[in-house]
């Protein structure tokens, strides 16, 4: 039962907040497991007809948004990264839901075409979204980068046809004092693929990123697939070498994380905010990396495993409020001046 009242702990602080400040900016990241919109889209024969539905968009769209809207005590994040976003129909859902939509007056998503020439995005059609409330630096409305695997052979499973996944997008912003956060919005090949799959897109981010001037704040945050294995962090760490990335990521499999398997009965931070050591005036404040657990419907109680994960989303008419989240509990950072 020590595992239940540790959640139940988080769930109870992540009502204290700070409120936003010219001095401080909050990052999350959140996959919303397969988020689709209630039009079929042709171009995906692995569109999920089941998702298909109106009702399943609006309740979704409310349950995501609830966690979000809740977050800093009500003030929601100041920059957004959503995985798992079929399309704009989708992310303007969730959009729509949020008490402080109006806020988010920068946005940031790109169609991937799974008919373009290869390297193919990923064929279920999920896409990466950025939300801010931070403005566009002059001119800039954000970019998407493909992921090139096709120099691995083996990545070749199951995010698509072969050698595809989720393109990476970025966007810069205009911090408070005039300098420039730009942030890079990732979903890495899944756990599928083998490692080096992961390896090659976190080096393609991370060679962008690096490339940035050295007084901007660069950070990659989204799902990034690496798992708690001693392999899979050792290559995380080695090609972010350089970079700040959270304590809490090498869980040896146990504890806390944003994703459970439980097949293997481990805990993973799937879900990570990584920033590169900068020379301006804001830092990412690493040590304030947390999950954001606010809302009782983003939990349940695994009698089998003993312990309290997450709690995926299913549509229950009988039941106004319907029932779940994600399969992910989203994580957060504070960026300090």
């Amino acid at each position: 039962m020590r595992r239940f009242f540790i959640v139940a702990v988080l769930v109870l602080q992540a009502g204290f907040a700070f409120g936003q400040t010219s001095d401080r900016i909050t990052l999350m990241t959140y996959n919303v497991e397969n988020f689709f919109d209630a039009v079929d889209d042709p171009r995906y024969p692995n569109d999920r007809e089941t998702l298909n539905d109106p009702a399943w968009v609006d309740a979704k769209a409310a349950a995501i948004a609830r966690v979000i809207n809740r977050f800093d005590g009500g003030v929601g994040p100041d920059v957004l990264v959503l995985t798992e976003v079929e399309s704009k129909a989708a992310l303007d859902a969730i959009k729509t839901a949020l008490t402080g939509s109006a806020d988010y007056l920068s946005e940031v998503f790109f169609d991937a075409d799974p008919t373009r020439p290869d390297p193919k995005p990923d064929f279920r059609g999920i896409d990466v979204a950025i939300l801010s409330k931070l403005p566009f630096t002059d001119g800039y409305t954000g970019t998407s980068h493909q992921i090139d695997l096709s120099t691995e052979s083996a990545c070749d499973e199951d995010d698509g046809t072969s050698g595809s996944t989720r393109d990476a997008i970025a966007a810069s912003f205009a911090l408070p004092d005039g300098n420039t956060l730009t942030v890079f919005g990732v979903h890495f090949p899944s756990g599928r693929n083998p490692r080096v799959c992961r390896e090659i897109a976190a080096r393609t981010v991370r060679d962008l990123a690096d490339a940035l001037p050295s007084d901007h704040v660069a950070v990659v945050m989204g799902d990034y697939n690496f798992n708690c294995r001693d392999a899979e962090q050792t290559a995380l760490s080695q090609v972010f070498s350089d970079w700040d990335l959270p304590s809490q990521l090498d869980n040896s499999c146990t504890g806390n994380g944003s994703h459970w398997f439980s097949r293997e009965g481990t805990w993973s931070y799937l879900d990570i905010i990584a920033a590169r050591p900068g020379t301006g005036d804001w830092h990412v404040d690493m040590p304030s990396f947390r999950l954001v657990l606010n809302d009782f419907e983003q939990l349940f109680f695994d009698k089998k495993a003993q312990m309290l994960r997450p709690k995926k989303f299913r549509l229950n008419t009988a039941n106004p409020e319907n029932s779940g989240t994600s399969d992910h509990w989203p994580v957060a950072v504070d960026l300090k001046q």
